[in-house]
C-alpha cells in the first residue's frame, strides 16, 4: 500500500489474543491469572506514515490459533486442566480515522477509534469455553504525523477502554476490565527503489482490575515490516512482518508481586499487499515462537483500507 494511505501507528486495535490463565512452571499453572490487552501484529507496513488529510476507514479481520500453552521457561504447560490445550480467536474490527489539516509542532493532527467484535474459544481435556461480543474499544485523543521523505514518523497516545464483555469467573473473557494507556511511536523508511522498512513501538501502562485486585505489569511490544514494491505500477508489495511482546514488570495481585509472571512472545511471517485506486488490501500470517506465560500459535491479519 502507498505510504499516504497507510494506517497510522496509533491505530492499533483491540482484539483478544487469548485470555489464557498464565503458567508459573512449564508443567503446571500458578495462581496467576492474566490476559494481556496488548494487540500484536495489527500494524507494521507503513506504520509510520500518516494518511493524507481526510476520512479513512480500515477494516481488520483477525484469526488466531494456538495448540500450546507455554510456561515461565517456555515449555508446554501439560498438567491438568491444560492437557491438550487449544485456543481460537476470530475478530472483526472497524476503525474510522480522520486526519485534519491542522498542524501541531509541524505535524498533521489526527484521531481514530477501533471497535472490535470478537469470538474466542479455549478448550482442553477438562474445559471448553466460548465467548463472543463487543471487545474493549481503542480511542486516541491525539495522533501526530511528520513527513520528511524518505522518512515518516507518527507519535500517538491510545487509551484502551474497558467496554468489552467481561466474565471474572470464566476461563475466557473478551473484555479486560481495566484501562490501558498506550503511548506509541512509529517510523517508516520509504525508499525510491520501492524498499519499505517500518517499526512501531508501544508501551502499555495498565490499571488494576477491581474485581480481581489484579494488575498487569507494564509491557513493551513492537510491530515491524520489511517489504519491496513489485509490478509495473508498483501496485504489489511483498515482504516479511512480525511482532514481539515482553513484560517489563511482574503482575500483581492484592498489591503483591507474582514472581515469574512476565510474558514474552515473538512472531514472523510473510506479507503481501495490493493497491487498486483508493482501496488497499494487506494479508499477513505470522508464526509465534519463544513464548512464555501465554499461548503460542499462528496469527493472521487481513486489512482493508479505503480513503475517501
Amino acid at each position: 500500500m502507498p505510504a499516504r494511505r497507510a494506517a497510522v501507528v496509533g491505530a492499533v486495535l483491540l482484539v483478544l489474543t487469548c485470555a489464557a490463565p498464565m503458567a508459573s512452571a512449564d508443567t503446571s499453572p500458578s495462581a496467576a491469572k492474566s490476559w494481556s490487552s496488548a494487540v500484536l501484529g495489527a500494524e507494521g507496513l507503513y506504520a509510520g506514515a500518516l494518511p493524507p488529510p481526510g476520512f479513512h476507514f480500515v477494516n481488520y479481520t483477525y484469526y488466531y490459533a494456538a495448540d500450546a500453552l507455554k510456561g515461565r521457561h517456555g515449555g508446554d504447560v501439560s498438567a491438568p486442566p491444560f492437557t491438550d490445550f487449544k485456543a481460537r480467536v476470530l475478530a472483526d474490527v472497524f476503525r474510522p480515522i480522520y486526519v485534519s489539516k491542522l498542524r501541531l509542532f509541524g505535524a498533521n493532527v489526527a484521531w481514530h477509534a477501533c471497535i472490535p467484535v470478537t469470538r474466542a474459544t479455549q478448550k482442553s481435556d477438562f474445559f471448553e469455553d466460548t465467548k463472543s461480543g463487543l471487545g474493549d474499544i481503542y480511542v486516541s485523543p491525539l495522533i501526530l504525523g511528520w513527513h520528511s521523505p524518505p522518512w515518516h514518523w507518527v507519535a500517538a497516545l491510545d487509551v484502551i477502554c474497558p467496554t468489552g464483555e467481561y466474565y471474572s469467573g470464566d476461563v475466557t473473557t473478551i473484555g479486560h476490565n481495566h484501562w490501558t494507556f498506550e503511548p506509541a511511536f512509529a517510523v517508516s523508511y520509504l525508499g525510491q527503489s520501492g524498499l519499505e522498512a517500518s517499526a512501531k513501538f508501544m508501551y502499555d501502562f495498565h490499571t488494576e482490575d477491581p474485581r480481581l485486585d489484579y494488575k498487569e505489569g507494564q509491557q513493551l511490544h513492537i510491530d515491524w515490516s520489511v517489504s519491496q514494491a513489485l509490478g509495473q505500477a508498483r501496485q504489489w508489495r511483498v515482504g516479511l512482518s512480525g511482532y514481539m511482546l515482553r513484560s517489563l514488570q511482574d503482575d500483581k495481585v492484592n498489591g503483591s508481586r507474582i514472581s515469574g509472571s512476565k510474558e514474552q512472545v515473538f512472531a514472523v511471517g510473510p506479507s503481501v499487499a495490493y493497491r487498486q485506486g483508493s482501496l488497499n488490501v494487506e494479508l499477513k500470517v505470522m508464526n509465534e515462537f519463544a513464548a512464555k506465560n501465554r499461548p503460542e500459535g499462528t496469527a493472521a491479519w487481513l486489512k482493508l483500507t479505503y480513503s475517501f
